[in-house]
This record gives C-alpha cells, sequence and structure tokens, in this order.
C-alpha cells in the first residue's frame, strides 16, 4: 500500500507525463497544438493525449480545429529532407507521411535507408578490424616472449630452438593478419567516403 510521499512522487511523475499543463489546457489554441504537433512529427493521435492531459481542467479538445492545423503544418514536416533523416538514422517511416500524399518523404526516406545500410556495413567492418587488431596485439606479445626466450643464451639449445621455431610460426601468422587488417583498413576508407559523398550530394540536391 502506497503511503502519501509515494503517492505525491508519482503524482509528480504522472504530471511530468502530460502532454499540456492546465494552464495550456485553459488558453489552448487547437489549430496552433495541432500545426505544431505536426511540424514536430508527431502522430495525430496525439489529440487523444491532449485531451486525457486536459480532462481534469474541463477543457475539451476541439478535434474540427486540431485536424485542420495539423494538415496545415504536415507538408512542412513531411519533405524530402526529414525523410532522409529519418532513414539515415534508422528511424521508422511516418505513417503520417503517406506516400501517395508526400512522394518526396517516401523518396528521401528510400535514400536516407540507402545510407543507414552503408552505416550499418561500416560498424560490421570496424568490429572485425577491432576484433584483427585485438588479434594482432596478442600475437606481438607473444612473439616479444618468444624473442626474449630465443635469445636468451642462459636457457637450453631445446629450449631456444623451440622459441625458433614458434617465432617463425607467429611472425608469419602475424604478417598475414597485419595485412589483413590493412585491406580492411582500405575498405573502411572507401565505405565512409561513399557514405560521406552519398550524404553530401544528397544535401546539395535540395
Amino acid at each position: 500500500m502506497m503511503n502519501r510521499a509515494s503517492l505525491l512522487v508519482a503524482g509528480v511523475i504522472l504530471a511530468g507525463c502530460a502532454t499540456m499543463s492546465p494552464e495550456e489546457c485553459l488558453q489552448a489554441n487547437w489549430e496552433e497544438i495541432g500545426y505544431n504537433d505536426a511540424i514536430e512529427g508527431r502522430s495525430v493521435s496525439r489529440s487523444q493525449a491532449h485531451r486525457e492531459a486536459c480532462a481534469e481542467t474541463g477543457v475539451n479538445v476541439d478535434f474540427e480545429l486540431y485536424r485542420h492545423g495539423y494538415a496545415l503544418g504536415l507538408p512542412y514536416y513531411c519533405t524530402r529532407e526529414t525523410g532522409f533523416e529519418s532513414g539515415d538514422h534508422g528511424g521508422e517511416y511516418a505513417a503520417q507521411c503517406v506516400s501517395e500524399n508526400f512522394p518526396d518523404y517516401a523518396s528521401g526516406y528510400s535514400e536516407g535507408l540507402d545510407v543507414f545500410a552503408l552505416k550499418r556495413e561500416l560498424r560490421e567492418l570496424e568490429e572485425r578490424i577491432d576484433d584483427k587488431s585485438a588479434q594482432a596485439n596478442a600475437l606481438l606479445s607473444q612473439i616479444r616472449q618468444l624473442r626474449i626466450t630465443r635469445d636468451n643464451d642462459q636457457l637450453p639449445s631445446d629450449t631456444r630452438r623451440e622459441a625458433r621455431y614458434q617465432l617463425t610460426q607467429l611472425e608469419s601468422l602475424y604478417g598475414t593478419l597485419y595485412r589483413e587488417i590493412e585491406s580492411l583498413n582500405q575498405e573502411r576508407d572507401q565505405l565512409a567516403a561513399e557514405i560521406g559523398e552519398l550524404t553530401a550530394a544528397f544535401y546539395r540536391s535540395l
């Protein structure tokens, strides 16, 4: 059972979740609110959240005015640039930007998704580079230790001979790994350049 302090905290949290304060509800211009919700990329269902927020004040949402304002603001959100930025960050397609009504948004979103796919490929490539670099560093540590063993005149000849043999194997393995990392680094740089060029070309086209 909640005590008084807990109830007060819960009330503050719930109030923080409200879309509008009581003062805003009493002074609401529903057409303007609908317009602002649209240009901020919010769904038209936001009006229901406003209705709940204003219920205790006795203020009713004028849904007709809200929808009218929302319709006026929507073209300023459903642009090719907004679509690109949403797709580029892996965001969901804005359902309110129906492709038949806002083809530019749909086009931009598709272009953004292409860049996002390349960014995901780049991240995977960087993870492979990090993994192979960690392997290379571990090999270098072993190689350094083997060189110390090989060059230690106080150790038995068999031990030093075994160290030389292992050293040859590990140095060869390190050389192969190093070349793989170099190749991956070049691939990464080319991919990063492609992403940069595609992004720059998009904004130049606006």
